[in-house]
């Protein structure tokens, strides 16, 4: 028999990755399909095509395994995000819509109901799994914050404003939408993406009338 040490660093390193990605993938489609509750360890096995025993060696839980397919959905947009932050538009409400924008990229019509399994999970477990789901949000509002930072420098937005605070309105924004879609089987991503866009702009340029605004500026 062919001892794992007798595989080339390379190749277990591919070896792992590969079945990393097959695990992923079967429970992901599990999740969505059948629910998160309903979905076994040994049903994910069986769709990776491996052995349970090596399935607990990669994730030893189920909340590990759903905590997993969020964190790999959450690196890309992150990275989209930088790249947003290092040339943002000079709008201000375009600016801050680009990076929400960002985080609808990460939602798909086609796995509404894991999206919803995703909620009901982490408020099943707010201690563990939600936790360990808001820090992964916690890096998108970092960014969001970052944005508001840089607009505040430029003078495109009001110095006093306070940049956290500010970005977790947006995130606010963008995660209310994201429920709705979860929950709501008649609503498109494109109406969310429209009202999120909509949102964000009345929030950037307010709701007061301008004399009343500039009223109380001075």
């Amino acid at each position: 028999m062919t001892s794992s040490l007798a595989i080339p660093a390379g190749r277990r390193e591919r070896q792992k990755q590969d079945r990393e990605r097959r695990i992923l993938a079967a429970a992901r489609r599990l999740f969505d399909r059948k629910g998160y509750d309903a979905t076994s360890m040994e049903n994910v096995a069986a769709r990776a095509g491996l052995a349970v025993g090596t399935l607990y060696n990669y994730f030893p839980s189920k909340e590990e395994l759903l905590f997993a397919i969020s964190r790999a959905d959450t690196e890309p947009l992150l990275r989209i995000g930088e790249a947003i932050l290092a040339d943002p538009p000079d709008d201000p409400a375009e600016a801050i819509g680009a990076l929400t924008e960002v985080m609808v990229q990460g939602i798909t019509a086609g796995e509404r109901r894991l999206w919803r399994e995703l909620f009901v999970a982490a408020i099943a477990a707010p201690d563990t799994l939600g936790a360990r789901l808001f820090a992964l949000d916690l890096r998108l509002i970092a960014q969001l914050t970052t944005m508001i930072e840089r607009l505040k420098g430029r003078g495109a937005i009001d110095a006093g404003v306070d940049a956290s605070r500010a970005a977790g309105l947006f995130y606010g924004i963008c995660l209310t939408w994201s429920i709705a879609f979860a929950t709501r089987d008649d609503l498109t991503i494109e109406t969310m993406r429209a009202e999120i866009s909509e949102s964000v702009r009345i929030t950037v340029h307010g709701i007061l009338p301008r004399n009343r605004g500039n009223e109380r500026a001075s």
